[in-house]
């Protein structure tokens, strides 16, 4: 943000640029709110501060604005493809299942002291990687508050507040009332059902999105029909159901939890967002006549280990074969769970790391690779999720035979959250640079999308009966 000037950042505020949205706030001194770019209100330029994050307006002491919605809109990908850091960290403080994450521990996993992240979260965001800790809790437990009807003090610990005193504390200090008065404004009824929404930017592509994983879908695990996605995870308690729905009208992701503890709420919301690439801003994809991103996303995964044995299975091979073989796995190694109808976990690294995969009729070298994969992932050596680095763990990956370019930029796309990533050897990407129908330069940092395009275009050539 720094190439823009105050005077620059109020004229984008004035024309509700949103190729701008999420990548600053302001807030309006008369008012005590704070907005997004996009937002309809129309304040004089003289009453506008400009803010770095959501955090830094709340710092500040401003309050979210009911119209624009600040504290639950989509995050921002430029951030995340700019600063890879400070993107790290923001990823693991979103999927953090640990109460007690602190600045050591989350610098340390993003390889830095912690004086430098802090620096860093300054610099970027404008306030400290605390700050922004509990600014996400209490932006969850106000969604939780609101679209449930769990005891707010367990909604104050599983967002991971330790002491309800604090927790009450902080919510006042944000939103100017209590979480009980804030729950005086929520309709939910179901106690064993969790349902609340995740904004999108629009236009998004969700039948894309539904097609894809569905050709894709791991058996026994996920469920795609034509307008919803369904996952199952094992829990203590037997198995909890996660079902996502688009409501184009809400611009936003529906999200039903059934037997879901509530402790998995925060970790689950942050995989759901990766999955379904939530904080993509499709504004800044390139447009042209051969080629139009039409609202696409990159598809994400929700267990990164599985995905990625997933496209172990499908080198060289249809996704129908690979989907099989999949299934074949699940049956084989995986685990049922007790009292549900074909219902599996996924099998484990453990399980796989020394698993006769060859008996599935998949090649010695494939087996191998999955073998090798599996041991890496359970000693720690390789980690499957957006929160690692990603050029380390394609170094990692290529290290073991059996893994080549074409998969590693798949694991890094659909495992490391990478938008940049190109499986130049795909078939289909190869035809279309070959017939020169793309131009690969124009979507610097974005390739991934143009890879999704073409698959996209491909499937509906098929089924015209035609040929890219």
């Amino acid at each position: 943000m720094k190439e823009l000037s105050s005077e620059d950042l109020k004229k984008i505020i004035n024309r509700k640029d949103p190729r701008y949205d999420g990548r600053f706030y302001f807030g309006v001194k008369t008012t005590g709110i704070y907005c997004r770019p996009v937002c309809p209100a129309k304040p004089k330029p003289e009453n506008i501060l400009i803010f770095k994050s959501a955090s830094e307006a709340e710092k500040e002491g401003y309050r979210p604005c009911l119209r624009c919605r600040p504290d639950v809109a989509p995050g921002s990908k430029i951030l995340q493809g700019t600063v890879n850091s400070v993107s790290r960290a923001l990823r693991i403080i979103d999927e953090a299942t640990e109460d007690s994450l602190d600045v050591a521990t989350l610098a340390d996993k993003v390889g830095m002291t912690d004086r430098h992240l802090r620096r860093l979260f300054d610099e970027h965001l404008g306030a400290s990687p605390i700050e922004i800790l509990v600014t996400k809790r209490l932006h969850l437990a106000k969604q939780l508050i609101l679209q449930t009807s769990s005891p707010i003090t367990d909604i104050a610990l599983a967002v991971g507040f330790k002491s309800i005193r604090r927790f009450n504390e902080a919510f006042k200090a944000l939103y100017k009332v209590t979480p009980s008065q804030v729950r005086k404004e929520s309709s939910a009824e179901n106690k064993s059902e969790l349902t609340l929404s995740i904004s999108v930017r629009t236009p998004f592509d969700w039948q894309n999105i539904l097609a894809y994983l569905a050709r894709h879908e791991t058996y026994g695990i996920e469920q795609v029909s034509l307008d919803s996605y369904t996952r199952f995870i094992a829990t203590e308690n037997g198995v909890a159901k996660i079902c996502v729905r688009y409501k184009e009208k809400e611009n936003a992701l529906k999200v039903e939890a059934t037997n879901l503890p509530l402790s998995k709420m925060r970790s689950s919301i942050a995989l759901l967002k990766h999955l379904f690439d939530t904080e993509h801003n499709p504004v800044h994809l390139p447009q042209s006549k051969k080629m139009k991103p039409q609202g696409v996303r990159i598809p994400g995964c929700f267990d990164g280990f599985e995905v990625a044995v997933s496209i172990i299975l499908g080198q060289l091979v249809s996704t129908e074969h690979a989907k099989k073989k999949t299934k074949e796995m699940v049956l084989r190694f995986g685990k049922k769970i007790e009292g549900s109808e074909e219902i599996y976990s996924f099998p484990t690294p453990q399980a796989l790391s020394k698993a006769k995969i060859e008996e599935l009729g998949v090649t010695k070298v494939k087996a191998a690779a999955i073998r090798s994969l599996s041991q890496s992932v359970l000693s720690g050596e390789i980690v499957l999720s957006p929160t690692a680095d990603s050029e380390s763990v394609r170094k990692k990956l290529l290290a073991i035979k059996g893994i080549g370019p074409w998969t590693v930029e798949m694991i890094a796309m659909r495992c490391l959250g990478d938008s940049d990533a190109f499986p130049a050897n795909d078939l289909i990407v190869e035809r279309a640079i070959k017939n020169k129908t793309i131009q690969v330069e124009e979507w610097a940092s974005f390739r991934a999308y143009l890879v999704h395009c073409l698959w996209r275009d491909s499937v509906a050539a098929t089924k015209k009966g035609k040929s890219l």
